[in-house]
């Protein structure tokens, strides 16, 4: 099961990959790409080769507000190093204190009790050793004799209480009010004992009320690192939010001659203007691909709405996108090699002149307008150039649209050239510039014409064969009675040939009046039945003698008359011609009826249920566009008219009607977007030509006349082009039938 799904999953990816709206949407988002990229990258500003410690060589002033954050940065840091730390109290830390100073006094006291009780000894100090062998009070030899006799005799018990009292309940009790840290005990309990001067009571035991205090005093307070980091950092922040340092627009960032320092190499860095050094002008290149983006976008939904043939055709939508990218690539290495010169010499006229050619007018003009404002953009907005792609461009879209000449090709060129300089001397009037700068401008602006041309010219062969299109160039070539198919259509198939070309000339004056391209029309004509070559001798108009149709069955005569359209097919391929051509020639008989062998089989068979009408048709598809199907009618009327014995006017007129309204009847004008107007010019236009066409012929018999389809084969045979053939469902009404391709 788990297989079956990835599977599925697979299949669903693959087919999203070959499907014609993602391959056109991925080709819309690289070229887009692309050309943001490029635009963005050009845009960016001139750099200059600056170190900290050079001394600058240019006066660089700022492109915008800019805020010069290094030596706002520094100017926050100088002021938060003032700042005082987050100071905390220590737990416990001051009833710590009382209690080791208690601890102290009592041991003291107990010493003291056991000196003035030991009878042994007689000498002070051998005592106190006795009883403090490990010297917890020796700050009691720092006493004078006098201050410790009296300290160890009864009458020292008052001045003992004293000093207790003055450490215990005076000394300390202030010491710990303060913010007590390891770095300040010693100051703090200087100034605690300050007051212990010459006259007091306890002066001369003062040295024991210093012992205990250095004892028992340690820090009550310490510096929170985290707090005083947070403290730090948040006035840091608030500080270059509130007091930023700003070089305003054109606002000089730094001289000729002044060093350059950190702070104003960093705002340097920052714009982008160091050389290999400064970081991407972020806002820069948002602003250019939003931009691009947005004229990418208006410029295909009006394609979309306007043009939906070229937009839903992933061909011409391909053909765009390469257009522009050609086009950006020659802009960007003008710009990068000579950006003073660039806004008269990118060539982006390549662009509209090959669109033009492919697709159009209205689809040239529209993208000329999208590269004008790109480009622009890369240039800083020169207005010069803006006008200049604008005119020249819209000039050059309706002067090589369906050109047919190079030589028409190449005259644009040097008019657009003229163009060019115009609008750039106009320009440069009304800016007060000098002749020789106009002169010059003008100069290079009537090469970037002449250029763009002769560019476009030499790309044209490479587009047609790379996105199978046809330019009326081609088509012309294509046209040419030395065409290698065209010769041997004449050589093998004469009657073909001529078939094709009467077909031909039908098929032109139709399209041309109905709006359609004329010049396609009439080559695809030419090529219509190349797939006869494959075996001429089974259509009527190339026989010379028997027909082999006598000794095939209706089926397998059938599959030999259709099959010529899928002959033509890859006869074609193997020549090299545009897909378009081999559409027309696979679809000009759509899925028509070979009526003549169908009704054969229904009469050389008694299982006429059996028989089924599809098999009796050709495969299709039918016609997708408008040339195409003007083919089909113009092959089917030309047959028919040919084989009219009385070809009055009327009766021309009547006839080719009927063949169209049949064909509209039979579903095979459903996917062209002919309309019922279009069909009437379209019959018009064959009548005109086919009344100086055709002279009077022998009378043609008609189906119903016959009684025998011995007697049909024998008219059959003996018709210049067409019969008449009764329907299964009614023997009285006739339909018409071509033995070009069915006998």
């Amino acid at each position: 099961m788990a297989k079956k799904n990835r599977k599925e999953k697979n299949y669903k990816f693959f087919k999203l990959l070959k499907s014609n709206p993602f391959q056109r949407m991925i080709a819309l988002i690289i070229t887009w790409l692309v050309l943001s990229a490029l635009v963005a990258y050009e845009a960016a500003p001139v750099k200059y080769k600056l170190e900290v410690g050079d001394i600058s060589q240019y006066d660089i002033q700022a492109p915008r507000d800019i805020e010069n954050t290094l030596k706002t940065r520094q100017n926050a840091e100088e002021k938060a190093s003032k700042l005082a730390p987050v100071i905390i109290d220590i737990e416990n830390a001051n009833s710590d204190m009382l209690n080791g100073a208690y601890e102290y006094f009592e041991g003291l006291e107990e010493l003291i009790e056991n000196v003035r009780n030991d009878p042994e000894i007689k000498i002070l100090n051998e005592k106190i050793q006795k009883y403090d062998p490990e010297g917890a009070y020796k700050a009691l030899f720092d006493l004078d004799e006098s201050a410790l006799t009296l300290l160890m005799s009864e009458q020292g018990k008052g001045n003992f209480q004293n000093l207790k009292n003055t450490v215990i309940k005076t000394i300390i009790p202030e010491l710990t009010k303060k913010k007590l840290m390891q770095d300040n005990i010693a100051m703090e309990i200087s100034k605690g004992l300050a007051f212990i001067g010459e006259g007091h009571p306890i002066m001369p035991f003062k040295p024991i009320a210093v012992d205990v205090l250095q004892k028992v005093i340690k820090p009550n307070s310490r510096i929170d690192e985290e707090a005083t980091r947070v403290q730090r950092d948040t006035f840091i922040e608030n500080y270059i939010k509130e007091n930023p340092v700003i070089i305003y627009k054109d606002e000089r960032i730094i001289s000729k001659d002044d060093l350059v320092t950190e702070d104003k190499y960093q705002v340097l860095k920052e714009i982008n203007y160091i050389d290999s050094e400064g970081k991407p002008d972020y806002p820069l290149y948002i602003a250019v691909f939003v931009i691009t983006l947005l004229l990418f976008i208006s410029a295909f939904l009006y394609l979309k709405n306007f043009q939906p043939k070229i937009y839903y055709n992933r061909n011409s939508v391909f053909l765009i996108c390469v257009s522009i990218l050609i086009t950006s690539l020659f802009a960007w290495v003008i710009r990068e090699f000579i950006p003073d010169l660039s806004y008269s010499l990118i060539p982006i006229f390549i662009a509209p002149v090959l669109i033009a050619i492919f697709l159009g007018i209205e689809t040239a003009i529209t993208i000329n307008i999208l590269l004008t404002f790109s480009y622009s953009l890369m240039v800083g907005g020169n207005p010069e150039f803006m006008l200049m792609s604008v005119l020249g461009g819209s000039f050059a879209a309706f002067f090589t649209a369906n050109a047919t000449q190079r030589r028409k090709i190449s005259m644009t060129g040097i008019a657009l050239g003229f163009l060019n300089a115009m609008v750039i001397i106009m320009v440069g009037l009304m800016e007060k510039k000098s002749l020789e700068t106009m002169l010059n401008d003008g100069g290079l602006a009537f090469i970037n014409g002449l250029l763009s041309i002769i560019l476009a010219i030499g790309l044209l062969p490479f587009l047609e064969t790379t996105f199978n299109v046809v330019t009326p160039l081609k088509l012309l070539e294509l046209a040419d009675p030395n065409h290698p198919l065209l010769k041997r259509l004449l050589m093998e198939a004469p009657g073909t040939y001529h078939h094709s070309l009467m077909v031909g000339n039908l098929a032109e004056v139709a399209t041309r009046e109905i709006g359609g391209n004329a010049l396609l029309a009439r080559v695809g004509a030419y090529f219509h039945d190349v797939g006869k070559l494959k075996r001429p001798y089974f259509f009527k108009e190339n026989q010379m003698g028997d027909n082999p149709h006598d000794k095939l069955t209706p089926n397998l005569s059938t599959l030999v008359i259709t099959s010529h359209t899928k002959d033509g097919e890859e006869l074609a391929a193997k020549y090299h011609l545009p897909r378009i051509i081999r559409d027309i020639i696979m679809q000009h008989h759509g899925n028509t009826l070979v009526a003549y062998f169908y009704h054969k089989a229904l009469q050389q068979t008694d299982k006429t249920d059996e028989l089924k009408e599809e098999n009796f048709r050709y495969e299709g598809p039918v016609p997708d566009t408008r040339e195409a199907a003007v083919v089909m009618l113009a092959d089917s009327v030309e047959a028919a008219v040919r084989a009219m014995p009385e070809k009055t006017p009327g009766k021309t007129e009547g006839l080719v009607r009927k063949i169209i309204k049949d064909k509209l009847d039979d579903d095979q004008l459903s996917r062209c977007d002919l309309t019922l107007k279009d069909l009437s010019i379209i019959a018009d236009s064959f009548v005109q030509v086919l009344s100086g066409a055709y002279h009077e012929r022998p009378e043609y018999p008609e189906l119903e006349k016959k009684k025998s389809l011995v007697e049909l084969d024998d008219s059959i045979y003996n018709a210049p082009k067409e019969i008449k053939i009764p329907r299964k469902d009614n023997i009285n009404e006739t339909n018409s039938v071509q033995p070009t391709e069915s006998a």
